[in-house]
């Protein structure tokens, strides 16, 4: 499962993109390319979206508002509890090994709820 993490542009326009994740202790955790957009999306604002469909034909959708913490030397995806587990598959298929993942995806973001709502 992915959520959809929304930040805002230096330009002040909203944009969105498909993430991987876990959720830690009431937090989601991603993972991230140091210099990706959203990194320096999140360097200017912290301000962020989350959105996913919570059932098999996407009818019911529950939205996150949150603010992002980027920690480019906190734990790596493999130490993330449960993230292996749910998305080591997916990275191998993308020619990823545990150590590549890692390094690509070097920067952890941390996502504190703010409020929810749903439909």
């Amino acid at each position: 499962m992915v959520v959809w993490l929304g930040t805002v542009t230096a330009a002040g326009r909203p944009t969105v993109r498909p993430v991987w994740f876990v959720v830690d202790d009431g937090r989601l955790v991603t993972f991230s390319a140091p210099r990706a957009a959203k990194v320096r999306h999140l360097a200017r604002n912290r301000h962020v979206v989350l959105s996913f469909p919570t059932d098999a034909h996407a009818r019911n959708v529950r939205v996150i508002d949150g603010t992002a913490e980027v920690d480019a030397d906190g734990p790596r995806a493999s130490a993330m509890p449960g993230f292996l587990d749910k998305y080591e598959h997916l990275y191998a298929g993308l020619g990823y090994d545990r150590a590549g993942f890692d390094a690509a995806l070097s920067t952890r973001i941390t996502i504190t709820p703010t409020r929810t709502w749903g439909w």
